[in-house]
């Protein structure tokens, strides 16, 4: 339901209001298409590549969850307004593409997620532990991928996000480090949500923040600031 509340909220903002959802070509460059075929599956994903990128280097992983139905079209500027940070420049930033279907990321089994995961990390050269992030049902979904394979984060990131359901954390999160975003002009159950899940998590994980991010809504302009999300986790501790 939120999820298709994003894509509502999305297309209203860009009718009603004339906000720009469109992305600079300088920014788009960035960005390199990458599809992994798997027995199961086709993975799509777009691609940020480290600074002064070498085949051969390991590097960290961001693994980005975009919201609305993660077409091509949102990744791209759920990229330039949450996922784009110089803290970020010599990291693989990874945003996983909806083309085939209609599944949302949230939504998907375990098995799907195992396969991703595991397809991004034979495809690429990447540490151990990777930092994931997400916003509305990407935020979700982040934790759907945590609950997965809590073995394979070393922290999370969501503007927003909440627990699920389905979603059952244990004493195997008790290594993640936490930054839980909303904006201050979000709607009123997702700020709920947002704070019940940073209650439930505070008792289990490592560590953990709540970041009220001041005037901004459920979507974030390309012109905020990314690194106010990032700040407390590469600053902080």
């Amino acid at each position: 339901m939120k999820g298709f509340l994003f894509i509502i909220l999305f297309a209203f903002l860009s009718l009603a209001y004339g906000q720009d959802l469109t992305v600079d070509e300088e920014i788009l460059n960035e960005l390199e298409t990458v599809v992994i075929e798997t027995e199961t599956d086709t993975i799509t994903l777009r691609v940020a590549y480290p600074d002064q990128y070498n085949k051969n280097k390991e590097y960290s992983c961001l693994l980005g969850l975009s919201g609305g139905n993660q077409t091509k079209k949102i990744v791209n500027y759920c990229y330039a307004a949450w996922f784009r940070s110089g803290y970020f420049n010599d990291y693989m930033t990874i945003l996983p593409v909806v083309e085939r279907d209609t599944i949302q990321f949230a939504d998907y089994p375990t098995e799907r997620i195992e396969n991703m995961l595991s397809a991004i990390n034979e495809h690429f050269r990447l540490k151990e532990k990777w930092l994931i992030a997400g916003t509305s049902n990407g935020g979700d979904a982040a934790f759907q991928f945590v609950n997965v394979a809590p073995d394979r984060f070393e922290g999370i990131i969501t503007a927003p996000g909440t627990i699920t359901s389905s979603v059952e954390p244990t004493s195997e999160w008790s290594h993640l480090k936490l930054v839980l975003c909303y904006g201050e002009l979000d709607a009123k159950k997702w700020i709920q949500d947002v704070k019940l899940t940073h209650k439930t998590l505070k008792k289990i994980v490592s560590q953990i923040k709540l970041i009220k991010l001041e005037g901004q809504g459920h979507i974030l302009p390309v012109s905020f600031n990314a690194d106010k999300m990032y700040d407390p986790y590469f600053l902080d501790w």
